[in-house]
């Protein structure tokens, strides 16, 4: 019977074979970490949580009376802003973050309360850091809540 080292395997080939993963998933407690981070500072003072509900790619919220206008003046001076469309609800599209990609977004009158909500939803995948994608509608929705709630 042959043991591993007479196969060939000799320990430092064995220790690169389990370093590797160890590093590999250190990187990437380091990297959510990071994006966890990043996330608490942009929710900073909007009164949004932080959960795990804020890595899925529709983010929703109700905004108070008359953040919609300021909304809508927040857009239009926003250089992240495009494609705003202000013919009955508005839809808009707002880059999150620093890249090309972006979110699509929509602010809409809920029918049992009559309050209007804003909807963002993540369409387009970015080419970048891993926790982008997932976290751009929830950074933009920080962005979009300072917009509507500022004086």
């Amino acid at each position: 019977m042959a043991t591993v080292a007479d196969a060939g395997l000799s320990w430092p080939a064995v220790g690169g074979i389990v370093l590797a993963p160890a590093v590999w998933a250190l990187l990437s407690l380091l990297v959510a970490d990071y994006v966890h981070g990043a996330l608490l500072h942009r929710a900073r003072g909007t009164g949004i949580a932080v959960t795990r509900d804020a890595l899925t790619a529709a983010q929703e919220r109700p905004l108070p009376a008359g953040a919609t206008e300021r909304l809508r003046a927040g857009l239009a001076g926003s250089g992240r802003a495009y494609d705003v469309v202000d013919g009955g609800p508005l839809e808009f599209r707002w880059r999150p973050l620093r890249g090309p990609h972006a979110v699509t977004g929509c602010v809409t009158v809920d029918e049992t309360s009559g309050e209007p909500r804003l909807r963002l939803h993540t369409d387009e995948a970015p080419r970048g850091m891993p926790g982008e994608r997932t976290a751009s509608a929830s950074v933009a929705l920080c962005r979009m809540t300072r917009l509507a709630e500022a004086e």
